[in-house]
């Protein structure tokens, strides 16, 4: 126990010494002053604070690493840079040069800072060791005296060291955060573009801080990290009749989405009526892109109503996942196998709980089991039903293109279609790629799927590869205030999105978090947005060999159990 409480002191007392006495780096047009954070929330964190936002980079390393706060500043100089006409972002960002100058600076004059406060730590403990003794006791000889604090110095120098080496690296990278104005960096890199035509009435620290940012993120974010997505899902859910469709057409042009996937309670009182009177089904006919759709507790007023399934399968691009009692639609978009299965409650009822999403769940699991042995009844695969057969979004995989006029690499397009085509067979044998439903009860009794999706909650949740959706739309007009802290003012509850990239294998790149609030208010203010790493999310992974595209068509497959369990009955 001596010998670890020494060990952690020395390593506490290294950091402070980093921040009481912290480290000046610099390039030719930027200025840092940098320190170790023993902070929980920092550990194994680059966190770059500015006035224009904080940037977040958070690793996943075997072991907890100090944090690293690099507190970032323009140079004197930049005054006259700016002056330069048609000065452009992309030449205010530091070299790459510049950057491994500044860390190799970093790593010296920190790790020298630190082993410093260390080895002081550890000598004044041995001379007290040493020196600790009763009257008539004779002093201990220093090699006694130094054996212990010598094994924690080393400990805590190697410990610290080995995590921090191990931890910030690109392929460690966990996730991307940022807040403010620099969080539009990670939102949409076209905002560099615009400042840069708004450059006349844009502040200069403002085009510094982007900069900045972009060239910090260029220098740690994976490289796979960075490719173009080739499918991008939108993720939206609790839309509670507000018709705040105007705004996800721009999410939808902006960020190129491949299809929509909306889990639930698009209205509030389970009436269609008050959705024709929003507009929400024109809304969403104008998105352009298939439009995947599960009912959630609101969108129903009893345990027989489907009438608002019913109208939404009439909309064009609408794709229902569960049309009728125990049949489920699957749907295959860029690639991508998605089905789920609709919450069986209702507005109004208030009973049974989580308890009544399991059966909903188990005869979905039994539907897709039974489809998977070859007992389940199913319809031929089409592209009806009005979901748009090639989305806009995302990169198509030229190598896997047959498209006429377009001359297939080596290999030939036709072993590309075929391996894609067998290695798509063998993942549909494990489970869906998605799975879309409503409550987090009814996500956590569902497997075999590689991602889970669900709402309900109105708020944002990660665990594994469950992924809690926010309410697009602060949960619409009736349900957007909740009450305060200890009975305080009544606040809006906070608007929120996701957006999957997926990899032209399939394989999950980033889900990317957003989030604003006071939209109602007329003063709408930008919280944060935060890019997670898929590979800590998808799971299981996409076999080899899978090709996923935007330009894919969409093909819809009907299931039906042919011994479908009857759904929970709820308490009225």
């Amino acid at each position: 126990m001596g010998l670890l409480a020494l060990t952690l002191a020395s390593g506490l007392v290294g950091i402070a010494v980093t921040s009481v006495w912290p480290t000046q780096v610099g390039t030719q047009s930027y200025a840092a002053t940098v320190r170790l954070s023993a902070e929980p929330d920092q550990l194994s964190t680059l966190h770059a604070p500015t006035l224009f936002g904080d940037l977040d980079l958070r690793f996943d390393g075997v072991l907890p690493a100090p944090g690293v706060s690099a507190v970032a500043r323009v140079q004197d100089r930049i005054t006259s840079v700016l002056a330069t006409r048609d000065l452009s972002v992309s030449a205010l960002k530091p070299t790459p040069a510049e950057i491994d100058d500044a860390v190799s600076t970093v790593i010296t004059q920190v790790g020298g800072k630190f082993a410093g406060g260390a080895l002081l730590t550890c000598v004044l403990v041995a001379f007290a060791t040493r020196h600790w003794r009763s009257r008539d006791e004779p002093l201990r000889p220093w090699r006694r005296a130094v054996a212990i604090p010598a094994l924690s110095l080393l400990l805590a120098l190697t410990g610290t060291a080995g995590a921090a080496w191990s931890t910030f690296r690109p392929n460690r990278l966990e996730s991307v955060g940022a807040d403010g104005l620099l969080g539009y960096v990670r939102s949409n890199t076209a905002i560099l573009a615009g400042v840069e035509a708004r450059s006349a009435q844009a502040q200069p620290y403002v085009k510094n801080m982007l900069a900045l940012s972009a060239a910090l993120q260029d220098k740690f974010v994976p490289a796979e990290l960075a490719t173009p997505a080739s499918v991008k899902l939108l993720l939206v859910s609790d839309i509670h009749g507000a018709n705040a469709y105007p705004l996800m057409r721009q999410i939808v042009e902006t960020e190129g989405i491949t299809a929509v996937v909306d889990t639930g309670d698009l209205i509030n009182f389970g009436r269609v009526q008050e959705a024709e009177a929003a507009g929400l089904f024109t809304g969403i006919a104008s998105l352009g892109v298939p439009y995947l759709f599960v009912r959630g507790n609101h969108d129903a007023s009893s345990p027989t109503d489907d009438a608002l399934v019913e109208r939404m399968a009439q909309v064009p691009g609408v794709v229902v996942l569960e049309p009728r009692r125990h049949t489920y639609t699957l749907a295959t978009v860029g690639g991508l196998r998605i089905g789920g299965f609709d919450d069986p409650r209702w507005f109004g009822d208030t009973g049974g709980g989580p308890a009544t999403q399991v059966p909903a769940a188990e005869a979905f699991g039994e539907a897709m089991r039974e489809l998977r042995a070859g007992r389940a009844t199913t319809a031929q695969e089409s592209s009806t039903r009005g979901a748009t057969a090639s989305p806009s979004g995302g990169t198509p995989v030229p190598t896997t293109s047959v498209a006429a006029g377009i001359t297939a690499s080596v290999p030939s397009a036709e072993a590309v279609a075929s391996s894609a085509s067998a290695a798509a067979a063998a993942d549909a044998e494990r489970g869906l790629d998605v799975l879309v439903t409503h409550e987090p009860a009814a996500a956590e009794a569902s497997g075999d799927a590689g991602i889970r999706l669900h709402g309900h909650m109105h708020s944002t949740a990660l665990q594994g590869n469950r992924i809690q959706i926010g309410t697009f739309t602060g949960g619409g007009v009736v349900s957007h205030y909740i009450e305060g802290g200890d009975g305080g003012e009544l606040a809006g509850q906070p608007y929120a999105f996701d957006v999957l990239s997926f990899g032209g294998d399939c394989r999950l790149q980033t889900l990317t978090r957003y989030s604003y609030r006071d939209l109602l208010e007329g003063r709408p203010v930008y919280d944060d947005v935060r890019a997670i790493n898929g590979r800590a999310i998808q799971s299981p992974l996409p076999s080899p060999g899978r090709v996923c595209r935007a330009d894919a068509p969409v093909t819809l497959q009907d299931v039906r159990a042919t011994t479908p369990q009857s759904s929970a009955t709820p308490t009225p």
